[in-house]
């Protein structure tokens, strides 16, 4: 089996699609907002970078990664109107999944959710700049130069892992880490 090429949630948005079946996953994304809210303010307060780069790594095709990007999209708009002084940033948003990865229904989506959050932006603050793309590949391989993202966000594919960096790579990523700890069986 070639991960890779074989490894993916069902496409489309059947029955069985992961469209239809992911509100487990949509269930830990909200536990964490407020981690993720936490996260996101920070990095956003130690960027010295006219853009802020943001990864979702195992994003899959389903609403939920749209609900990611908008929090960050909220979170970073809100931060930027509230502090003077502070420099208005551009937002790049890669989704990344495997390339089983159902990305056009993604990609078909984004349209309305550019509208959507233009419509639900919050009054006085600025909707700043975002660019969403998709990027297909494993994150067992290298996805970007170094230095480049400034937030890296998983919420439901670490499951996957099946390979442990090796001591000389762990050593190397000496940024801020985010877990939020709760007990699965209070899941429903």
């Amino acid at each position: 089996m070639n991960m890779e090429r074989d490894l993916h949630m069902a496409s489309g948005e059947g029955e069985a699609s992961y469209v239809n079946n992911s509100r487990l996953q949509l269930k830990a994304l909200l536990e964490a907002e407020v981690v993720l809210e936490k996260a996101v303010r920070e990095v956003y307060m130690d960027l010295h970078n006219p853009t802020m780069t943001v990864v979702d790594l195992g994003c899959s095709s389903g609403q939920n990664t749209l609900i990611f990007v908008s929090k960050v999209i909220k979170v970073v708009s809100r931060e930027s109107s509230s502090r003077s002084g502070f420099h208005p940033v551009e937002l790049q948003v890669f989704l990344n999944d495997l390339p089983g990865n159902d990305f056009n229904h993604v990609f078909r989506s984004l349209e309305r959710f550019k509208k959507q959050t233009a419509a639900e932006h919050e009054e006085n603050t600025t909707l700043l700049p975002f660019y969403i793309a998709g990027l297909p590949g494993s994150y067992y391989t290298r996805l970007f130069p170094p230095q480049s993202c400034h937030l890296f966000h998983s919420s439901y594919c670490l499951h996957w892992r099946s390979q442990v960096l090796p001591p000389s790579r762990k050593s190397r990523n000496r940024c801020r880490r985010f877990f939020l700890n709760f007990d699965v069986s209070n899941i429903k």
